[in-house]
């Protein structure tokens, strides 16, 4: 690939990154080079590592689990690194006994080093491709001084081996050279490695003499070479620290292979170059099906790219995209280097048909060519579903979502796949922004829905079924905005409009959802000035799940104890149908001055009954102050929206450091205009001006620790940042366990003002008195909708 070719001062920085030093076993001089591969793996060759120990060069002996003295050039000179034998494959002759001295040619000399730890940047993988004749590639000495280059070109491709031949000027390939990688400019990879040099007889020199010509491996015969070895990660046996490789027919009883089981010597080579990725199959099977796939792409691509104009524009815009460099000479890459780059490149391929769809809008033939692109592509790992432009985008909006509302993305994908089981990305019931790559990474290969589709086309992808759902749920301007990226991206693959708008509708219902209310109980309290201490006058409501309001009771006619009210809000409660499903919701409106009244805490429980019955225990008890709520012009307005806002953003934690009312006052106006939760800390004096302040200006969720002394409100269990809707059972949860346990002061108080339930004063309106017979001992037995 010599058209596409990574950034960068120059075309060797990713080599001088990979280099790798050899050190003699005293650090008094270099036994050879190396190539760092990816993790803590190094390649090099087996001679380095008999050189490194003062072993004959060719000795097949296996040295066993030796450490060897490496650095890395490009980090420092001087600083060393133990890295420790993990893979031996040593030299054989051709005919597989062992090399005489003074051979010219050998196979196998391959050895893997494992490191203590990864190194850090700029140390960095390489790109690998095949060696080829005429490749122009340069070597450098172990030590990886600057001047110690050698330029050399791949004379003749033979078996396996490059015949490389230097001009007769600047350095040449000599001792230290050897496993180094040759590094390609003109294709930003790696080729081979060097293994060794042909010299001249020691005679005088004559012009029949072969000069300045040494050999290096192939890439795709160090592949062939590690792989027969087991020496790749899918070949590695378990096991104990060390297992020998079965030895090759008459290399003696040294040879054989090392394997470390500590070792994750992974052969993962792979460069990142902005958002290109590219990746060596690690199995002659993965190879040859991906070579199958770049070769049926080359006939759609003749005919949406034939012409080299349109070849170069696209390409070029591609290239960008990728992080890529592309030529401005006007040329084009061949049809087939453009198909090598869509199947090697990560997001390559929905990059280019990003690029070329627009244009296809009124051409079903060519629309059909890029489908079967699209198609060919799924069976690739470099594919991916987005584009680099629509992938950034996308991620952009969900990390910003998921700030201000962690649980959208798994309300969402849940609603949007019911009948899939979702990614372990998706378990967790809230996300923090960094996980969101993870997130869309699982959701580009899951599979799109099984609803029809009209004429054939592609089904829906899981992703921008998700997608849609998460924008009906946030609406406003974000809604627009990802629905209009979900329109391009369906229309990019081929989706049909109708299939999109089908599911865009379901995300629509389901944004209007309103949760089942189930049976709810509305008390007012109330008291005179004379009524005796902790006695209140009482009305109770209920409301029916179809929304239906009755009055049940009255006590307005004398003030009554906290547990004879208890008591009478569990009978009415447990007459009232269908109060067997689910929990009954209590909300008690009290007076401005009632707000820190422990409600929850009186006691319902007969005279006879065995088991304590707190109401803050078997019902989701609330609090809520109509006469605080109407005390601004904008009240309901400002209640409304902040109420259609709970599930965006967080809780604002009000304490001290808000600068008190004025303060807090200035938030509630500015930066957190639609909080809907606030999280009271402080003091009792502190909360008793806080509070207020929420209450008027329309905050829906007011909770904090009625018992708290000191500020600290204790409430951590409660999670207050939690999933907003189950607030109340987890407050209900929280009460259960401080009730029973002596050493748990904190005493929750909630405040909830739900828009769609009525305030008493309302009902008291709408409810004629005739007819309506009101008991002190418990519910009446009639009841009058209204």
């Amino acid at each position: 690939m010599t058209w596409f070719r990574t950034p960068g001062d120059d075309g060797y920085a990713d080599a001088r990154g990979a280099l790798v030093r050899v050190l003699a076993a005293d650090r008094s001089r270099t036994a050879g080079a190396g190539v760092y591969l990816s993790g803590r793996t190094l390649l090099t060759c087996a001679h380095v590592v008999n050189a490194a120990l003062g072993q004959e060069m060719f000795s097949a002996r296996d040295p066993g689990g030796v450490t060897l003295d490496v650095s890395f050039p490009v980090l420092s000179a001087t600083e060393t690194r133990r890295a420790r034998l993990a893979a031996w494959i040593p030299p054989r002759s051709h005919h597989r006994g062992p090399v005489p001295d003074g051979s010219l040619g050998w196979a196998g000399d391959l050895a893997l080093l494992e490191l203590g730890e990864e190194p850090p940047p700029p140390v960095g993988p390489v790109r690998w491709l095949e060696m080829a004749r005429g490749q122009e590639v340069r070597a450098w000495y172990g030590g990886g001084q600057p001047f110690s280059f050698a330029d050399v070109r791949v004379a003749a491709y033979d078996d396996g081996v490059g015949y490389l031949d230097g001009q007769l000027s600047g350095a040449a390939v000599d001792e230290g050279y050897s496993g180094g990688p040759l590094w390609c400019a003109a294709d930003g990879a790696a080729v081979g490695l060097v293994m060794g040099r042909i010299t001249a007889p020691g005679t005088a020199l004559s012009a029949q003499h072969t000069v300045r010509r040494s050999w290096g491996l192939g890439w795709q015969s160090v592949l062939r070479e590690l792989r027969h070895a087991g020496a790749l990660p899918g070949g590695r046996p378990s096991g104990p620290a060390h297992r020998r490789a079965p030895a090759a027919p008459g290399s003696g009883a040294g040879a054989g292979a090392y394997y470390s089981s500590a070792s994750d010597a992974a052969l993962v080579v792979e460069t990142n170059s902005g958002s290109a990725s590219v990746s060596v199959p690690d199995s002659d099977s993965d190879s040859d099906s991906v070579e199958t796939v770049r070769d049926m792409m080359v006939g759609p691509l003749h005919l949406l790219l034939g012409d080299p104009t349109a070849r170069a524009a696209h390409a070029t815009a591609v290239a960008a995209e990728l992080g890529l460099r592309a030529p401005a000479d006007g040329t084009a890459p061949s049809v087939a280097e453009l198909a090598h780059l869509l199947t090697r490149t990560e997001r390559a391929l929905p990059t280019l048909a990003e690029s070329l769809a627009p244009a296809l809008a009124d051409d079903p033939r060519g629309r059909g060519e890029l489908d079967r692109l699209l198609a060919l592509g799924r069976m690739t790992d470099a594919a991916r579903l987005l584009s680099v432009a629509e992938h950034h985008l996308v991620r952009t909006k969900f990390e910003h979502l998921c700030r201000y509302d962690p649980g959208l993305l798994p309300r969402a994908a849940t609603a949007a796949l019911p009948y899939l089981d979702l990614p372990a990305s998706l378990h967790a019931a809230r996300l923090a922004p960094a996980t969101v790559a993870g997130v869309l990474s699982d959701l580009e290969t899951w599979p799109g829905d099984s609803s029809p589709v009209p004429d054939e086309t592609p089904r829906l992808p899981a992703l921008l079924r998700v997608v849609e759902y998460v924008a009906a749920e946030t609406g406003g301007l974000a809604c627009r905005a990802l629905q209009e990226w979900s329109g391009r991206v369906a229309a990019r693959l081929g989706i049909h409009a109708s299939a999109l708008r089908e599911r865009r509708a379901d995300a629509e219902r389901w944004s209007q959802r309103a949760a089942t209310a189930g049976v709810r109980i509305l008390v007012e309290l109330d008291r005179h000035a004379k009524d005796p201490a902790g006695h209140y006058r009482s009305a109770v409501w209920r409301l029916r799940a179809d929304g239906s309001a009755a009055r049940a009771a009255t006590g307005t006619d004398r003030p009554r104890p906290g547990h004879e009210i208890a008591r009478l809000v569990r009978e009415i409660a447990g007459g009232t149908e269908g109060a067997e499903h689910g929990v009954v919701l209590v909300a008690v409106s009290v007076p401005p001055d009632a707000l820190e009244l422990p409600v929850d805490e009186w006691d319902g429980a007969g005279v006879d009954e065995y088991i304590p019955a707190p109401l803050g225990e078997d019902f989701h008890l609330i609090l809520r102050c109509p006469r605080l709520r109407r005390r601004s012009r904008t009240g309901a307005a400002d209640l409304t929206r902040r109420w259609n806002a709970r599930h965006r953003g967080e809780a604002l934690h009000a304490d001290r450091a808000v600068g008190g009312r004025a303060g807090l006052i200035g938030l509630l106006k500015t930066t957190h205009r639609d909080t809907a939760r606030v999280l009271l800390q402080g003091t009792a004096p502190q909360r008793g001006e806080l509070l207020p302040v929420c209450l008027v200006m329309g905050v829906p969720i007011v909770l904090w620790d009625r018992a708290s002394r000191t500020g600290d409100p204790g409430l951590d269990a409660v999670a207050p940042e939690g999933p907003v809707d189950g607030l109340p059972e987890r407050v209900r949860h929280f009460r259960v366990r401080a009730y029973a346990d002596t050493a748990t002061p904190a005493r929750p108080a909630l405040v909830w003002e739900d828009i769609g339930m009525p305030l008493p004063d309302e009902l008291q309106l709408a409810d004629p008195a005739e007819g309506l017979a009101h008991s002190a001992d418990g519910p009446d037995t009639t009841e009058r909708a209204i």
